[in-house]
């Protein structure tokens, strides 16, 4: 499991930097993805990726309203949305109706879980985060 802090901008940009000796970033500048370590370097065309669409607030809203909501346990609310050859997993929060995580297989098909706490909107931070990282 890893451990981050990412900021989200709608539409389509995230930074994440993840604690730990993997010194891992995960970039979004709205067109491509970039997930730097310190063994590697890897860029990807973002609309490739099921990020493209969990980031677009327009498609996600869009979606949800014709899809079959599911209730867990009282706190989550989930949505599954089938897009290309993408399968997604969202989860809200069933009281602030905050996006709090989603399910994804990557293009290798292994299963990502990303779930996010300590929510703030609307915060002020410096734009220049969503620059792409260059390769070493």
């Amino acid at each position: 499991m890893e451990k981050g802090n990412c900021i989200i901008e709608y539409p389509r940009k995230i930074y994440c930097e993840y604690a730990g000796s993997i010194d891992k970033i995960l970039v979004s500048n709205g067109k491509s993805l970039v997930i730097k370590t310190k063994v590697g370097y890897y860029r990807y065309p973002l609309n490739k990726t099921p990020l493209y669409l969990i980031l677009d607030k327009k498609f996600l809203i869009n979606n949800i309203y014709n899809l079959e909501e599911r209730v867990i346990d009282n706190s989550l609310i989930n949505y599954i949305i089938k897009e290309d050859e993408h399968e997604i997993n969202v989860f809200f929060n069933n009281k602030t109706f905050n996006l709090i995580g989603w399910q994804t297989k990557d293009i290798y098909q292994n299963l990502n879980i990303t779930f996010l706490s300590s929510i703030k909107k609307n915060e002020i931070f410096n734009k220049d985060i969503f620059k792409l990282p260059i390769q070493n």
